[in-house]
Formats: structure tokens, sequence, C-alpha cells
């Protein structure tokens, strides 16, 4: 409950939107509960934005064959003069009359920043087009779809969690109501049983003296401290059930009011294994965990290996003040136009980084494989738990049941006594003390039997 509580104040606005199918009108039952534990819990909320989150890294991948275009556009200025000399005759030529030599420069492009400045216009784009990766993106695209095979299992986790937190809240207030009546019924004959009391100690009667009137007041403080206790309870069981079914504190909650059944059978604990092993979501995303860890080696062994891929450059560049030649033989980077297109290899020479993120990738597989088997010993260790406990729930339910049913009956035959004058104080006390201890403690096997049979349903897997 607390966990539910933290991720409810995180998501607390995220709660106002729609979630799921209508509620269901009228008080609600334990399997509507469940269901609605399952759509607004916020961490099944959680647990199905990781599972889109790695749907999304699984189509990124997808679309990898898809030509990667880089562009880059550029605007410069103020760009200095570059402009050729297209005066008349050269007068320092030796030759009359020689014309103006092809390389001779205007006097504004021997100096930065002099002359008629301009401005720069530029575009480059970039194409890269991957057609054979030495299985590159096969690997990560197996590594992906293991990550969305676990993440779905953790989804299956979270909603196994809600439902059994859902339960244990309904259970708790279930439990607490049907132990309110019967301490309405203790309290309502120790009050006979007081007056009576005091009426003999008004009497001076020998039947009574007044340390037993004192024991009785001290039963009946017990009693009050067991109803202020079972209130809370109550209380924190309703609020438990809002924060997991996300119905806020202004919801108006009704559920409807069961008897606490007896304990299921007890089923074979091979039979349970078997199920949890197959179907239990930790030991399916542990496994799915591996297989992805497994194609991350793949993954990392591959990048030894270059890209074979057609990459290509488109280039523009243009500047307003200077002049563009008209021959192949000359530079221009301030006015071009070229593009290319070739097959390539892409790769890079780190080969001793490679061969460490190798052996990383190796540890990492090895961690899931430990952590697949601290799965597999975990769902054993929770099935026995759960089926000792549901055992032990069990015989508890008898052997209380019994005790209460006695402790009543002496209760009763004390105070006819008591009644009758022939019966002692003490003895009421002491029977009633008895009946009242016993069915506190039926009530509380009765509802560890349900959470026992919850923990057991979650261990093999869900309902």
């Amino acid at each position: 409950m607390r966990a539910a509580g933290t991720a409810f104040l995180l998501l607390a606005p995220a709660l106002a939107v729609a979630q799921g199918r209508p509620a269901p009108s009228g008080p609600l039952t334990l399997p509507q509960l469940q269901e609605l534990a399952r759509q607004n819990d916020p961490r099944t909320w959680m647990a199905r934005a990781q599972v889109d989150n790695a749907q999304g890294k699984l189509d990124e991948l997808r679309w990898a064959v898809f030509p990667k275009f880089e562009t880059q556009l550029s605007l410069a200025g103020p760009t200095p003069e570059a402009r050729f000399n297209k005066g008349g005759p050269d007068a320092s030529s030796p030759v009359i009359g020689h014309p103006t030599s092809i390389l001779d420069v205007t006097p504004g492009s021997q100096c930065w920043f002099c002359g008629s400045l301009g401005i720069g216009l530029g575009a480059t784009v970039n194409m890269v087009l991957p057609i054979y990766t030495f299985g590159k993106l096969s690997a990560g695209k197996q590594a992906t779809e293991h990550l969305v095979g676990a993440t779905t299992e953790l989804v299956k986790r979270a909603y196994d969690q809600a439902v059994f937190d859902v339960t244990r809240a309904y259970w708790g207030y279930q439990t607490t109501r049907e132990a309110n009546k019967s301490v309405v019924e203790v309290r309502g004959r120790l009050a006979e049983y007081r007056q009576r009391a005091q009426k003999l100690l008004a009497e001076r009667s020998d039947q009574i003296t007044k340390s037993d009137a004192m024991k009785l007041d001290y039963l009946a403080e017990e009693i009050e401290a067991r109803t202020a206790e079972s209130t809370k309870n109550a209380a924190l069981a309703l609020t438990g059930i809002r924060l997991i079914i996300g119905k806020g504190p202004e919801d108006r909650l009704e559920i409807v009011q069961q008897e606490l059944p007896q304990p299921p059978a007890q089923p074979n604990e091979d039979e349970m294994l078997r199920k949890a092993l197959q179907q239990r979501p930790e030991t399916r995303a542990a496994a799915e965990q591996v297989k992805a860890r497994m194609a991350l080696l793949d993954l990392e062994r591959t990048k030894l290996w270059p890209d074979l891929a057609i990459v290509g450059t488109a280039t523009w560049n243009y500047t307003s003040s200077a002049d563009y030649p008209q021959t192949p033989f000359a530079y221009n980077p301030y006015n071009q136009k070229s593009a290319y297109a070739a097959l390539a290899l892409r790769g890079s020479f780190d080969i001793p980084q490679k061969l460490a993120r190798i052996r990383q990738a190796e540890a990492d597989v090895r961690e899931a494989v430990a952590q697949q088997s601290g799965a597999d010993h975990l769902v054993r260790l929770e099935i026995r738990q759960a089926l000792g406990d549901l055992n032990e729930a069990r015989e508890r339910v008898v052997r209380y049941t019994n005790e209460s049913t006695i402790g009543k009956q002496l209760a009763i035959q004390a105070g006819l006594a008591f009644d009758s004058g022939l019966g002692e104080a003490r003895e009421l006390l002491e029977d009633m003390l008895l009946w009242a201890r016993a069915d506190g403690e039926k009530f509380k096997a009765l509802f560890d039997a349900q959470i026992a049979w919850a923990s057991l349903q979650k261990a093999i897997g869900g309902l």
C-alpha cells in the first residue's frame, strides 16, 4: 500500500484522465475491483509506458534501412571581396597594350573587409544508405524484440501485483467488518454483566467484590480499544482500495459486503510449481532478458566489421562578393556546385575498445543467466511460502473456530451462573476473555487464508 500511495502521489495529475472501461455502478465486488486495479493502478501505467518505449525503439531499428540525410544550411556575412580585375590594359606591362592577366584581382580583393562586401549562402546534404552491416541490424532487432517481450511480461507482473494489493485490502475491509460484528456482540453482553455487577455491589452481595467489578471495567476498556483498532483498519483498507483503483477522496466508493469464506483446499505443490515456472512473468521476463543480452553480445562482435553503404554528398555555395572562374582547374569555395554518390565501407579502427566492449557484453550475459536462475529459485521459494501459509491458516481456522465456539459456550454458561447468583465474576471474566481472544484469532486466520491463496495465485503468475 505504501508503494501504491507513493505512485499515486507522483501521478496524481494523470488520474484525472479517464482510463479503461466505464466504472461499474452499485457496490463493487472483488472481481470488479481487480479489473479496476489492472486499468488504473499507476504501476500498470508505468509498465505499459515502458512497453511503448521498447516498441518505439524496435520501430526505430526497423527504419534503419531508410536513407539517413544530414542537411546543413548556412548564411554568412559580411564576406570579403574576391573579384578579378576586368579593367583595361595593364600600365605596368612592358608590352604596350597588353591586357590584364587573368590572375589579377581588384584592389579590394587584396585585403580583408576592403572593397565591396557581400553575403554567402550555402547548403550541404550528406546521405548514407546501409546495404550490408554484417549482422549489426539483425542483432539489434533481435535484442529490441526481446526487450519488448521482457517489458510485456513486466506489465503482467504489474497487473498481478495490483490485483494482489487490492485483494489484500478488500479482505482486510471484510475482516474488519465481520470482526466488528463480533465485538459488538461481546460488548453488549459485557454491558449487561457490568450492570449486574453494579447492582450486586450496591446490594453488598458476597457474589462479587469491588476488584471483580474493576476487572469487568478493564475488559470493557480492552473491547473499546479493539473497536478503535478495527475502525482504523477499515479506513486504511478503503484508502488503499481508492489509491489502487484510481478513485479520489471525493469519489463515492461502496464495497459489497461479503462474509469471509472458508479456506480453499490445499493444492498440489508439484502442479503449482509447474504452472509457476511456465507462466510466471518474472521467469519469462528473465528468459527474454538472457536472449536480449546474447543478441547484444552478437551486436558487439559484429562491430568489428565495417558497414557496406551507399554514401552521397551534394553541395551548393554562393557568395555575392566573389567571382566564379569558368575553369575546371580552379577551386572556388565561394561559389560551388557539386554532387556525388559512391559505394563505401564505413568503420573504425578502435579494435581494443571494441574487444573490451565484447568482454563487457559477455559479462552481461552471465549476469542475465544468473538472474534467470535466481528468478527460478525465487519462484520455488514463494510457492513453498504461499503453500505453507495456506496450510497453516487452514489449521488455525479449524482450531480457532472450535475455540471460539467453546469460549462462547463457556461465556454463556458463566453469564447464566452469574445472573442466577451461583457463579463468580472471576470465572465470567476469564470466559469472556477466552471468547474474545478466540473470536479475534479466528477472523485473523480466515483473513490469512485468503491472503495466502492470493499470494499463491500471484506466485503462479495470476488468477
